[in-house]
């Protein structure tokens, strides 16, 4: 809508005589109807900036960049470790000095400095397990942020497609009040001839009134599906921001609804069954890695270490070279008795596999429930617009007899204010059922794996 239109809406509007329909400007202001020059949010770039800036989003993300660094640490597992260790002390009164044997009880400065390496050989296979069970939970993460994108979508969707039906609302409603400017100045050209009565004028005026409210009402609507939309994407609520409006056909192509081929496009598309299995293999990994607790392990090591003392009479540094001790050794473990911890910790492992696969379960169900619920909540969506178009269709046709019977004085005010209502009630209703019907739609797409653009 460009600057002369709206001006010209305007100053109808103000030779229609009623100042509250003034409002009607501002009310299209607010939800897209504006000055060109602030930016327009399309709802891909509306979906991009959720992504990006949604804290469930983020907050999945981070789960991410955790399971990666997990993922990381579990695979440096197999690395050598690595120390260095000095100590200086002083002592006074007895000691046996460790360097010369000496017994005395004057004052004794003793250093000792130490490289120590020890590395894994065999730990029962727990460092192994242990990589695994990262990178599964790794794979669960990834998919819990696919999860979490879908949620979001689809609330972006959503709460974009209530403000471009707040904006529709308004156009109609602002259709409708210029349509009814023109019929005020006709009657009230009857009325001052004396053809219709003044009871005719204020019926006519109380219709006014009442589509004055509808778009007060759309407009109500359309902010909070803006603050709502505002809220989903992450954008802080300094300033209301504008949408792109688009143009929602009356007919489009429907969808296919075969339950059994939507069923297993759902498996494939959505990533809840797949971080369920994923689930279960972190549950059977976890497990694994447990169980080393019932084996032996054996590590290789060695020492690298020196001292000094001031007993000696020796230079520090020759007293560094000349007590210079190498060590190289294998360190068995092998767990013979530990209170049952070790057959308790591998009950709870299992338990947590049967919970695992439990859930995995659960979600399967979840999830036919939920793709069978947008089916068949496409499926009634798509007939009660059926319905709706027929209806409107039937309800425009009587109503364009009744405008005629009214402007030749052969129907009064109150039976044309009715036949009116019931077309509007009927449009208002078409317009929902439109809406509603094409994001059911959409869903069911989704479900699908196919784009949710539009």
């Amino acid at each position: 809508m460009n600057a002369c239109s709206r001006l010209s809406i305007r100053a109808k509007l103000l030779r229609f005589g009623d100042l509250r329909t003034c409002r009607l400007g501002l009310l299209l202001c607010l939800l897209g109807y504006a000055a060109p020059a602030q930016k327009r949010w399309t709802f891909a770039e509306c979906l991009t900036f959720a992504q990006t800036n949604n804290n469930q989003i983020r907050q999945a993300g981070l789960a991410q960049d955790k399971g990666v660094l997990q993922v990381r640490a579990a695979r440096n597992l197999v690395l050598p470790v690595i120390d260095a260790r000095a100590r200086t002390a002083g002592n006074w009164g007895f000691i046996i000095d460790p360097s010369t044997n000496v017994l005395s009880n004057r004052f004794n400065l003793g250093n000792q400095a130490g490289l120590n390496f020890a590395l894994d050989l065999f730990n029962g296979f727990a460092t192994a397990n242990q990589t695994k069970l990262r990178n599964q939970e790794l794979v669960g993460a990834n998919y819990g942020y696919q999860m979490s994108v879908n949620a979001i979508s689809l609330e972006v969707a959503y709460s974009f497609l209530q403000v471009v039906l707040a904006q529709e609302q308004l156009k109609n409603s602002q259709q409708r009040l210029v349509y009814l400017a023109r019929q005020e100045r006709k009657v009230k050209a009857q009325v001052d001839r004396g053809i219709l009565t003044k009871r005719n004028l204020l019926n006519l005026k109380s219709l006014v009134a009442a589509e004055d409210l509808l778009s007060v009402y759309a407009a109500s609507n359309g902010e909070k599906a803006l603050f709502s939309l505002m809220q989903v994407m992450g954008l802080d609520d300094s300033g209301a921001i504008l949408v792109e409006p688009v143009q929602i056909p009356d007919r489009w192509p429907t969808t296919e609804t075969n339950p059994d081929q939507i069923l297993a496009a759902s498996v494939t598309a959505l990533p809840d069954l797949k971080a369920a299995q994923a689930t279960v293999q972190a549950a059977y990994y976890s497990w694994q890695r447990q169980r080393a607790d019932y084996l032996p392990s054996l590590a290789l090591t060695a020492q690298l270490a020196t001292r000094t003392s001031n007993y000696r009479i020796e230079r520090f540094s020759e007293q560094v070279r000349d007590n210079l001790n190498q060590q190289l050794g294998l360190s068995l473990y092998v767990p013979l008795f530990s209170r049952f911890m070790a057959r308790t910790t591998d009950q709870l492992a299992k338990i947590d596999i049967l919970s695992s696969k439990l859930t995995y379960q659960q979600v399967d169900r979840d999830l036919r429930r939920k793709v069978m619920a947008a089916l068949i909540d496409y499926k009634a969506a798509a007939k009660k617009y059926g319905a709706l178009q027929r209806q409107f269709e039937a309800i425009s046709e009587e109503y364009r007899y009744a405008e005629k019977m009214f402007e030749l004085g052969s129907m009064d005010a109150t039976q044309y204010g009715i036949t009116r209502s019931q077309l509007v009630t009927t449009q208002s209703d078409l317009l929902q059922a439109k809406y509603d019907c094409f994001f059911k739609q959409k869903i069911v797409d989704f479900y699908q794996g196919k784009s949710l653009l539009f």
